[in-house]
């Protein structure tokens, strides 16, 4: 597809966040996400993007983003099924992100949506993925989410202001 190879993961993130989650009082949107806050193996595993709805009486919803550039690197995930099993344990919503017209619809799994993300940067929910009750996370995953977000947010402190003190030696 023309114009597919000019999007990259980051300006497909950006225009689901912008068109999806614009409210940021409402949305906790999380790029990057590890799944635990330690090294072991299972804490390497990462999710492209989550976000959090923070409103009790919408559910508190939980949508898990997977970005895949090129039918290839959909292809891959597909032979490796136990890949997303991590963001669907997690989410109510699995959705993948993909350049407009990557994928045949037949292709995406019935459990999966499909975000698709226009050349100019917009992005359509072409397929609406269904609905999954889910467990709450767990506190390492919470852990996780909070780290992610100090991350994203933190401004490293400026460096402090070098004084010099004179010491003079007197007799006394």
């Amino acid at each position: 597809m023309p114009g597919a190879t000019e999007l990259s993961a980051d300006a497909m993130l950006n225009a689901v966040e912008a068109e999806l989650h614009l409210r940021k009082s409402e949305w906790v949107f999380l790029r990057e996400l590890r799944v635990g806050t330690g090294r072991h193996k299972a804490a390497l595993q990462r999710l492209d993007a989550f976000a959090l709805n923070c409103f009790p009486h919408l559910g508190m919803k939980r949508i898990c983003y997977e970005v895949k550039l090129s039918r290839a690197d959909f292809l891959c995930e597909m032979r490796q099924p136990l890949k997303r099993r991590i963001g669907m344990r997690f989410s109510n919503e699995f959705y993948f992100v993909t350049p407009a017209g990557l994928l045949p619809l037949t292709d995406l799994p019935v459990e999966c949506g499909l975000v698709e993300i226009a050349p100019g940067g917009g992005c359509r929910i072409t397929v609406p993925a269904p609905w999954r009750d889910t467990p709450g996370p767990t506190w390492q995953f919470a852990a996780a989410m909070l780290r992610n977000q100090r991350r994203a947010t933190s401004v490293p402190a400026p460096n402090p202001q070098q004084q010099r003190f004179e010491f003079s030696a007197t007799a006394g």
